[in-house]
């Protein structure tokens, strides 16, 4: 019987960081829940030995079945951020707050490749921020 190959995903996460600014003020600051956080000093997987540098706060979407255009899913994960708010925090905690943009996708070889892109808009809202990009992609 021939093995089926994993089906492809993408994912786009929002991700700050920081060494004094801890994730619920970042929750409670942007009011938004965030999909993962995480301490300075804990473990970066329960069976892992290495640990954190810094406190994360991480909010992630899944793209739709079959939506590979990075750019609509960045829009969705973006509107979810009350406009202005993570600029604002970025202000307030000026030189101790990272954010990065990422987008990482998983590609099955029958699979359309995704289309990775950012409008203005975008890099507006990362220019704001001090934010960086990044692309993972995994082919399968």
């Amino acid at each position: 019987m021939e093995a089926r190959s994993a089906a492809s995903s993408i994912k786009v996460r929002l991700v700050v960081t920081s060494g004094n600014v801890h994730p619920e003020e970042v929750s409670s600051f942007l009011g938004v829940a965030p999909s993962k956080t995480w301490l300075q000093g804990e473990t970066v997987h329960p069976k892992a030995t290495n640990v954190h540098k810094e406190n994360g706060w991480v909010l992630s979407i899944e793209g739709r079945s079959g939506e590979w255009v990075a750019e609509r899913i960045v829009d969705r994960l973006i509107a979810l951020i009350p406009a202005g708010r993570l600029a604002a925090l970025c202000r307030q905690h000026q030189g101790s707050i990272e954010v990065e943009l990422s987008v990482v996708a998983h590609v099955s070889g029958a699979e359309v490749s995704p289309a990775i892109s950012l409008s203005s808009a975008q890099v507006a809202f990362l220019a704001d921020c001090g934010g960086a990009f990044d692309v993972d992609l995994y082919l399968r």
